[in-house]
């Protein structure tokens, strides 16, 4: 499934639309010139914080190791273009975490407009977990879907619990931002712990009491 149609900006690309550059990485065996404005721009972090402040040319390429070779090129194209990744559900993650590697905010706001049409199907995919999918990111992703009435509190309160069923780092966090935790009830509550046992984890022990409280849980 493709989350946005074919427009022929981020098909399958060669290294030679990269514009050329005395900056230069290398990713496996190919040579990948990276546009100074993505520097300059802050689009990625991790690049900037690679070259220095100076921007300054290195003897030869820097050697780096994405999580996700292959995608890489088309994800360091969409930043340099400003482009909207066209990608498919399966790929979603492997964008996610090199979004994630190139510690990109921009990136990371145009996969979350990918994911408003297909939420449903991505966040039940079997690599949609913490920590694959970090938690500042699901974050991001929930409140725009809030935002735009894509979600309801309860579905953003559901894939919080499902995403931080192999590790809650990071969970209690997103869920403040998703609700003010005194106006959550007891049923529900109980229906996220039916999903993830541990979700109870994600609340400290007094606003469990004051859930608790308002009807008989146990």
């Amino acid at each position: 499934m493709t989350l946005y149609p074919p427009a022929g900006i981020c098909g399958v690309l060669q290294l030679e639309v990269c514009w050329e550059s005395d900056l230069k990485i290398k990713v496996g065996d190919d040579i990948v010139p990276v546009h100074r404005s993505v520097l300059v721009g802050g689009r990625s972090r991790f690049l900037a914080d690679l070259f220095g402040p100076d921007l300054a040319c290195n003897d030869g390429p820097v050697a780096i190791q994405p999580p996700h070779p292959e995608l890489f090129l088309r994800a360091l194209h969409c930043i340099t273009t400003r482009a909207r990744p066209e990608l498919t559900e399966a790929e979603f993650v492997g964008f996610v975490r090199t979004s994630a590697f190139l510690q990109s905010d921009e990136l990371d706001e145009r996969l979350c407009e990918a994911s408003l049409c297909s939420w449903k199907s991505l966040t039940r995919l079997h690599d949609f977990r913490n920590p694959c999918v970090p938690a500042q990111f699901l974050e991001r992703m929930l409140l725009m879907a809030r935002e735009h009435n894509v979600m309801t509190v309860p579905d953003c309160l559901e894939v919080l619990a499902m995403w931080c069923k192999d590790g809650i780092d990071g969970g209690d966090m997103v869920l403040e931002k998703l609700i003010k935790i005194s106006d959550m009830e007891a049923s529900e509550l109980k229906r996220l712990q039916s999903i993830n046992p541990r979700f109870v984890e994600l609340l400290s022990s007094t606003q469990v009491y004051q859930i608790m409280g308002k009807a008989c849980f146990l």
